[in-house]
């Protein structure tokens, strides 16, 4: 029903004040005179509020459009609504998607307040939310939810939120499952792992006296991996990290291995590596065991700027594996795909006898892609631990 509140005292009082003309003179004439006065001053007064006499008779009948009185009763899905134990660690991306119930009619909107800096929740009702300095190490209270309807109907949620953990600086790259090179599917995120770095002293490469480039800090010899900085792998896995020179924090390189020297099962890798959007142009820094393990493709890229086949193979005693770079600026994304017909040559593309892959993170924590046929790793965030 439109502007009742608007329209219903000032009606009143114009119909008070004709009927106290008509009341104040006995004549048929004055009687009259007060009709007319209540007439035009309804008619003003309707005018004045943009309303017709239908609407006049919409709010003595209680007539009208009924969609515009249908009842809403809409709230937060308790079966969603997060509580004041939530956590989420320091570096990894938090998220919660709002779920509704009951009835309302037309679209909802969201908006936040009282939220950390850099929160955000999208027209779908998503919140995400990265903690990046050390000062969002704490429990962040009062974080309010409001969600509103098309017809101004209101209901609010208000939880906290703890980070914990403690503060690595580093760049962060998060990962999600499937093809997210053009676009990205907040559901399909599997995690955030923090770059490894080195910490300016030169150990790496033979004799350990080296400045720990990517390529250094690999250290391919006697057909093995000899790394320095980074995770100690797993032999039953594909193991994943990224690093950068303590000095040079805006180049990326992507290392990935298989197998760990001297504790391996001779196995047969198969997968293909595709890189778009990256600000540096990439190529292959490291090729463990032979260039033809790992090259960078002249074609079979489809609408990547750049792809790589890795046809890895290594037996009991050694390990495997390549490093890829530099990467840099904040959109590029990196692909790879581990099963099914490969794009660039129709090879069978697998994992052998691998569980899958792990990812590692310079703060010591790791997980497990799990049962997908492909990742993609891009850009998320740089954390500072300054303040």
């Amino acid at each position: 029903m439109k502007k009742l509140k608007f329209l219903f005292f000032p009606t009143i009082l114009a119909l008070a004040f004709g009927l106290m003309l008509s009341c104040s003179k006995s004549s048929e004439d004055n009687i009259n005179e007060g009709v007319a006065n209540t007439n035009e001053n309804l008619a003003d007064t309707l005018e004045d509020n943009n309303d017709t006499a239908l609407d006049l008779e919409d709010v003595i009948t209680g007539g009208g459009d009924s969609s515009d009185t249908a009842t809403e009763d809409i709230s937060f899905d308790p079966s969603s609504v997060p509580d004041n134990a939530t956590t989420v660690a320091f570096g990894q991306s938090y998220q919660y998607q709002v779920g509704t119930s009951g009835t309302y009619s037309g679209t909802i909107t969201y908006s936040l307040s009282n939220e950390p800096d850099n929160m955000t929740i999208s027209s779908s009702g998503l919140v995400e939310w990265t903690p990046t300095k050390a000062s969002d190490i704490k429990t962040h209270s009062n974080i309010t939810i409001t969600l509103t309807t098309a017809s101004g109907y209101v209901r609010t949620l208000t939880y906290d939120l703890t980070v914990t953990g403690t503060c690595t600086s580093g760049n962060v790259l998060s990962i999600w499952s499937g093809d997210q090179r053009t676009s990205t599917d907040s559901s399909n995120l599997l995690g955030n792992v923090t770059a490894y770095t080195d910490n300016a002293s030169d150990i790496c490469g033979s004799s350990d006296n080296k400045d720990c480039t990517a390529s250094n800090n690999y250290y391919f010899h006697s057909s093995s991996v000899d790394l320095t900085w980074g995770p100690t792998p797993t032999a039953t896995t594909g193991n994943v990290f990224f690093y950068n020179q303590y000095d040079n924090t805006t180049h990326l390189y992507f290392f990935y291995m298989f197998g760990v020297k001297g504790n391996s099962v001779a196995d047969t890798i198969k997968i293909d590596i595709f890189t778009d959007n990256n600000s540096s142009t990439d190529a292959v820094v490291v090729a463990d065991d032979t260039s033809g393990e790992i090259g960078k493709q002249g074609s079979g890229c489809g609408s990547s700027a750049a792809c790589y086949k890795g046809r890895h193979a290594y037996n009991s005693a050694n390990s495997d594996g390549g490093v890829i770079g530099p990467f840099s600026g904040t959109n590029y994304r990196i692909f790879v795909d581990l099963a099914g017909t490969s794009t660039i040559n129709s090879d069978t593309l697998t994992l052998g006898n691998l569980n899958s892959f792990k990812y590692y993170s310079k703060d010591g924590s790791s997980f497990a892609l799990g049962a997908v046929d492909n990742f993609t790793v891009g850009y998320n965030t740089t954390l500072d631990c300054s303040n």
